[in-house]
This record gives C-alpha cells, structure tokens and sequence, in this order.
C-alpha cells in the first residue's frame, strides 16, 4: 500500500507539472501552438513560443517570437508571416504590467522566392526597413532577422500520452522508446538582438511578453498573446465562457489579476495536487516572461532556446524523483546570430 501511494503521488505531480506546461490536449496544444480556436485557424497569428536570454557575454538581450506552428505542414500554417497581421514585443520596464517598449513588426506580400519586406518600429519610430532572410543592422550591437526556422520546441509526446494521459499506447518516460515529437517541424520566428543599453542597462529586471494583432470585423484586435509557456492552454478552458482560451488572448497581463484568472490557474493545480498552488500561480499569472538583463542564467530567469523547460519543472516539483523525460533538444543551435537551427 505504501509504494502504491507513493506512486500516485508520483503520478499526480508529474500529470500536474506535465499538464501545467503543455496542456490537457496533446498535439495541438503543446506549448503556446494552437491555443485557441480563432488562431489554430490562422498560423501566422499563432504565437508557438517566447524566448528571451542573454547574448555577447551578457551586453546584450535576445528576444526571439515564434509563430506559424508546423510550418508548411499544418494545414493552416504557412512559411511566410501575415501581412495583415503586427508582431509585438512588449518590455515592461518598471514593473506596472504595462509595456514601456514596444517592438511592431509588419510584413509584407511575399515575392516568388518567399521573401517578404520587414518593418519594424520602437515606440512608434522606424528603425528597420529591410526584408525576411537577412540579417537587418540596429544601432551598436543590434541587428533583426525573420524567416523560417527549425521549432526549438522538443518533448516526448507519446510517453506524455501513456504515462499521464493513460493512453493505453504502452509508452512511458525514459523507456528506451524516447520520441521526440517536435522532430524536423518549423516555425516562422523572428530574432531581435538588442544592447542591454536599450532597455536601461545591465542587471535591470523587466517583464516581456508578445502579441499579434489583426482586423476581425474591420476592427484591429489583439489575436493573441504569451508570456511563459503554456499558461492559456492550461488554465483556460475553450468551453468556460468566463476562463476561455479567447477571451485571455484578449486581455492585458495588468489586467489578467482583476479578472480572475490568477484565482483560476490556483483552482486548477489545487484540484491537480499540486504543491503550493497559490505560491505557484502567483508566479505564473499575470502571464509576463521575467528577465533580468545582463544575467546568462536561463529558465526561470528568461527563457533561452535549449532550456529543457519539461526537465526544470519535473525536477522542481518532484524534488528530483521524477528528473527528466529523458528528451534533449533536437536542434544543433550554433550559440552565434542567428542562434535559431535552420529550416529542416
């Protein structure tokens, strides 16, 4: 009775921390990708990741913004960024929720190669015109790419399935059978280097998130929005009308607390057994990346691209009983611009 206890209590803690990162619904709710029903249908709008780390020993911040999951191989996905649709960075640099640097990127029309031109804007001013696949010069240390990537996303999908969501498919983790579903599928990303200068020096503490926005109804919307991985796939349920996926890719990290959904990402992992569940979702909402700038630590501090975010929180939340699911990142990063693997 005691080993059974103490594996369901295993159990519950990693179907806590596994759901907490990729969502109740395997497949097309890992991470960030397809979070909800309004972007699953438009790619180039869908925002599949947000990274944010530290670059030339440390003077500088990368921010790297994912979109288009599967490119080219969902059906909804392409190769190329909407050119009705703003890319935004958002750098929250005094701690009121609210973004005091603001990055848009617009594109345009692809030309019979792919390429599509590239603007982008900080707080309203124009410092880049250029174009997707080349690197785009910034003041000092700075520079901008977009174009098509490898996903640097990378989990063991099938042993998520059997393991927690008791699939019956017979897979566990770290059972020699180890798949890395995210294997060979791109993304559309965006890279922008920045000096640390930029964004009030070194060692300053700031808050980043990203949005894409669009015209619904000939009006300009916000179609969606990431902080960390995998909050609004987690803790909002498409059939509650209050806590939907929709209605949180609308909403303002300042104003996420007021509308109750700190309060519901703690009903969620209290029901899920997890440990400190106000603790844990006062961390996680509003839904901001934290970073401080200058610092080369990765996740929980930012988010850089090899981080193992599934081996971090397992670590964390079972006191190391359940480590790892025994899946490294598949892409061979090259630790130089644009630090993103190429296209497979």
């Amino acid at each position: 009775m005691r080993i059974s206890r103490q594996r369901a209590r295993a159990a519950s803690l990693a179907s806590a921390l596994l759901i907490l990162t990729l969502g109740l619904t395997p497949v097309v709710n890992a991470a960030d990708h397809l979070d909800s029903p309004a972007v699953a249908a438009q790619g180039a709008a869908d925002i599949t990741d947000l990274y944010v780390f530290s670059a030339l020993n440390g003077s500088a911040t990368v921010f790297v913004l994912g979109v288009n999951p599967g490119a080219g191989v969902l059906p909804n996905s392409g190769e190329t960024f909407g050119t009705g649709i703003d890319y935004w960075i958002k750098v929250d640099t005094n701690g009121d929720l609210k973004p005091d640097i603001k990055y848009l990127y617009r594109f345009g029309a692809p030309n019979g190669m792919g390429v599509q031109s590239l603007k982008l804007w900080r707080n309203g001013v124009l410092i880049v015109n250029g174009s997707t696949g080349m690197t785009n010069g910034l003041p000092g240390t700075g520079r901008t790419t977009a174009g098509l990537f490898d996903d640097p996303f990378f989990f063991d999908l099938a042993a998520f399935q059997g393991a927690v969501l008791m699939s019956g498919n017979g897979r566990n983790f770290c059972d020699g059978g180890t798949t890395d579903f995210f294997l060979g599928l791109n993304i559309s990303a965006i890279v922008l280097r920045v000096p640390n200068s930029s964004l009030g020096g070194s060692g300053k503490n700031i808050g980043v998130w990203a949005t894409t926005e669009g015209k619904r109804g000939g009006k300009l919307i916000q179609l969606d929005q990431m902080g960390r991985p995998a909050i609004n796939t987690v803790f909002n349920n498409v059939s509650d009308h209050k806590f939907d996926r929709e209605a949180f890719n609308r909403s303002q990290p300042s104003e996420q607390v007021a509308l109750g959904y700190r309060d519901h990402a703690e009903d969620v992992l209290t029901a899920l057994g997890a440990a400190d569940p106000a603790g844990l979702a006062a961390v996680l909402l509003p839904d901001v990346l934290t970073y401080e700038t200058g610092n080369t630590a990765g996740f929980l501090n930012g988010r850089r691209l090899s981080n193992d975010v599934i081996d971090a929180e397992l670590g964390l939340v079972t006191n190391g009983a359940i480590p790892s699911d025994c899946i490294s990142n598949d892409s061979a990063f090259p630790g130089v611009w644009p630090y993103l693997a190429p296209a497979n």
